[in-house]
């Protein structure tokens, strides 16, 4: 079976360039979790509790009005500085 020589394609191996800081540390941790030198619940504590969702609502809120009163005040002054650079220009 040896008369012709069949083409093999060549294998493709790819080395990642990408480094992930966030991969690499949730694999560092999975590894000392399997050894047992650390507890589960020694470095990761959620912040997440009941209200707390609609407490960030609320924070969320007070920045979007605050932030919305600074630009109205902003195009008011903006406004009255080009009325007033028109009146100049005009008399």
């Amino acid at each position: 079976m040896g008369f012709f020589k069949l083409y093999k394609p060549k294998k493709y191996d790819y080395r990642y360039i990408y480094y992930d800081p966030k991969k690499e540390a949730q694999k560092e941790r999975e590894k000392r979790m399997a050894q047992g030198t650390e507890n589960a619940d020694s470095e990761f504590k959620t912040s997440i509790h009941r209200g707390s969702f609609r407490e960030n609502l609320e924070t969320n809120k007070n920045v979007r009005r605050f932030q919305s009163r600074q630009s109205n005040i902003r195009l008011i002054i903006i406004l009255f500085v080009l009325l007033a650079l028109l009146y100049y220009f005009l008399k």
